[in-house]
């Protein structure tokens, strides 16, 4: 099985997806993707709460798909 995560299941119309053996991975690929192309969509995400939030919010709009 796979941790699927897509920009489309956070609500944004990026085309962008990550697949990846554990949900840490993902949730990294995923943090790092959003950092770079969509923090303006997000407001602030600065702080360490702010991080740990949006990583939460990530790791819940994950999918185990099919390997």
């Amino acid at each position: 099985m796979l941790i699927r995560y897509s920009c489309k299941d956070m609500g944004l119309t990026c085309q962008f997806f990550v697949k990846g053996v554990t949900l840490e991975e993902v949730t990294k690929m995923a943090f790092d993707h959003v950092m770079e192309k969509h923090q303006d969509q997000f407001n602030n995400i600065q702080t360490e709460a702010e991080i740990e939030r949006m990583q939460q919010a990530l790791a819940r709009s994950t999918r185990v798909v099919p390997g």
